[in-house]
């Protein structure tokens, strides 16, 4: 009961991924209640229950529960172990949904990440995986994780709703980042497009 105290405890299903996110990075259990108790469809929705199932795939020793209606979940953080894995992403969301996710805990892993996303890689509502390439990788550089093996590459694109695109994620393991100060935007030099 000691590790129930110092557990993390919200209410609705807001920001799912950011606290799922941190409860593993700081090793404290988690639990969820009411997510979307008082809708027509209440509980976890689909996306979500894969992105849990891929926080599982990505960690050992994780112990997830949630309740039949889905509107309660624990979850008991495992260690960051990483590896070469796969997995397929619900087509309801886009993969930047999890890929944005993924590149705060790869980092942290204790064998470099290698893993193959598949799904939509371009919608309406989550940021593409071409977005994220663009801006994410330059940021984990300037915290000083670098080297071939960090890398964003599209094998396939997928629409909704079907999906079918697929990407791969590998990202180095770093246990302590550099200081950023980024305080200088610079000057813009050139605007690019891509159309897919």
């Amino acid at each position: 009961a000691a590790g129930e105290a110092q557990g993390l405890s919200y209410t609705g299903g807001n920001f799912l991924r950011q606290r799922m996110v941190l409860a593993t990075l700081s090793g404290r259990p988690l639990k969820i209640r009411k997510i979307r108790a008082k809708e027509e469809d209440p509980g976890l929705r689909d996306f979500e229950a894969s992105f849990i199932r891929l926080i599982d795939k990505v960690t050992n020793g994780s112990r997830i529960e949630i309740n039949q209606t889905g509107t309660t979940l624990y979850y008991q953080p495992g260690l960051l172990y990483g590896g070469s894995l796969e997995h397929d992403c619900s087509p309801s969301r886009g993969i930047g949904y999890y890929l944005e996710s993924l590149l705060c805990l790869a980092p942290f892993m204790k064998f470099p990440l290698k893993i193959v996303l598949r799904g939509v890689t371009n919608d309406q509502v989550d940021p593409s995986v071409d977005v994220l390439k663009a801006t994410a990788l330059p940021l984990l550089k300037k915290f000083g994780i670098d080297g071939e093996s960090l890398e964003i590459k599209i094998n396939r694109r997928g629409m909704p709703p079907k999906g079918g695109g697929e990407i791969l994620f590998s990202c180095p393991v770093r246990k302590v980042l550099q200081p950023v100060q980024f305080t200088d935007p610079g000057k813009i030099k050139r605007i690019r497009g891509t159309a897919y």
